[in-house]
């Protein structure tokens, strides 16, 4: 009987073990991609105030900040990302960038 449960708990600590792993692997994976979808926005900021100055006719866009706690992974593959407007709070903008494919 005491052998039985010697061999129950090895096996419960083994898969409580493999669990963890797997577990922390994945967590530290999308916490990379995190970072790296946020270096990606930093990285086109001014493509995207470009993109913005475009739909601007009345010149009222001063400045764009962004707010890098929204960047988050589009279901379609691509990166979509909130931003303010003349740091007014509620002047928002939802955008995204996609990788094109040629």
């Amino acid at each position: 009987m005491k052998k039985g449960w010697i061999i129950f708990i090895s096996i419960v600590v083994i898969v409580i073990a493999v669990v963890a792993i797997v577990g922390g692997k994945m967590y530290m994976d999308n916490k990379k991609l995190d970072e790296d979808m946020k270096e990606v926005v930093r990285s086109n900021e001014s493509l995207i105030e470009k993109e913005l100055e475009t739909y601007d006719t009345h010149n009222k866009i001063k400045n764009v900040s962004f707010d890098y706690g929204t960047v988050e992974k589009s279901p379609l593959g691509g990166i979509l990302f909130q931003g303010y407007v003349n740091n007014d709070k509620e002047l928002t903008f939802n955008a995204g960038l996609q990788k094109k494919w040629f």
